[in-house]
């Protein structure tokens, strides 16, 4: 009963956040390889990927299937030793191509995928191979901590 009260009680914490989470995907990618997912949900979207074991980099493409790190496969990429985060906006056309890219430093990496519909736009510029890194639009460490909290309370009650 406990552990269920806990459960629900971290899920409204994540709830009052300014963005509204989409999906969320615990997954890990072989060192040197890609994992694909498709993005079909339509607004301006917020995708935040959370390195948990090794290093992972995050592309999308509006004309491309498989996005990788070479220049001309890839709209929009982030490919830090952080946490990763791309803003696409409404005007891509879906759906959106992303790709995981596993660092080849480590045989396996573990990451999460958090895919959010946000409101906050403004001061953002698109530009094509960029990185975005503004402070404002990272999610807090509690944020990140909670997401880990309710994977696993996820796991040890189901």
């Amino acid at each position: 009963m406990r552990n269920i009260f806990i459960f629900f009680v971290l899920i409204s914490c994540v709830l009052a956040f300014k963005d509204k989470l989409l999906h969320y995907i615990t997954d890990e990618v072989a060192g040197g390889s890609y994992k694909y997912y498709s993005l079909a949900y339509d607004g301006f979207i917020k995708i935040v990927l959370i390195s948990e074991v090794g290093d992972t980099d995050l592309y999308a493409s509006q004309t491309t299937t498989k996005p990788t790190y070479e220049p001309d496969q890839y709209c929009l990429q982030s490919a830090t030793c952080g946490e990763d985060i791309i803003l696409i906006p409404d005007s891509f056309k879906r759906p959106v191509s992303i790709g995981v890219y596993g660092h080849p430093s480590h045989e396996n990496n573990k990451y999460i995928l958090l895919v959010y519909q946000t409101t906050d736009t403004e001061n953002i510029s698109y530009k094509r191979n960029s990185d975005i890194h503004n402070e404002e639009q990272k999610p807090s460490i509690s944020t990140s901590i909670t997401w880990y909290l309710l994977d696993f309370l996820f796991h040890v009650l189901f």
